[in-house]
């Protein structure tokens, strides 16, 4: 299995990517499937099943349509995207020499567009 394929593995299957050492400070595992996860940005003010616009965003999720602002499809898209991030910025083997820190770094750029929480 290749790297690449390791990745998107961690990213679509598990739910390893959300320990609060990578990217679960921030953001929330909310539904999976065999495509991946729906992910909300955690605002730290709801509680897990109160998220705004859950339900919207459940069934925009199923149907595959555009999500509610801060969900995210955290899928193998987003994942690919996140790999090709880490390699513009560290190179090809950025995942093998990776850490947590950048795991959670490549998501933000992906779904984020930016680095929003250190």
């Amino acid at each position: 299995m290749s790297y690449r394929d390791e990745w998107m593995e961690l990213v679509t299957k598990y739910l390893d990517i959300f320990r609060n050492d990578h990217c679960g400070y921030w953001l929330r595992a909310i539904a999976h499937d065999d495509g991946g996860w729906l992910v909300w940005e955690d605002d730290e003010e709801h509680l897990l099943g109160q998220e705004p616009n859950a339900d919207v965003a459940k069934s925009s999720w199923e149907r595959r349509v555009p999500l509610p602002l801060g969900w995210y499809y955290l899928d193998t898209v987003a994942a690919s995207k996140a790999y090709d991030i880490g390699v513009l910025q560290w190179g090809e083997n950025w995942y093998e020499e990776g850490d947590s820190d950048d795991f959670d770094v490549v998501i933000q750029l992906a779904l984020l567009g930016e680095v929003r929480y250190n």
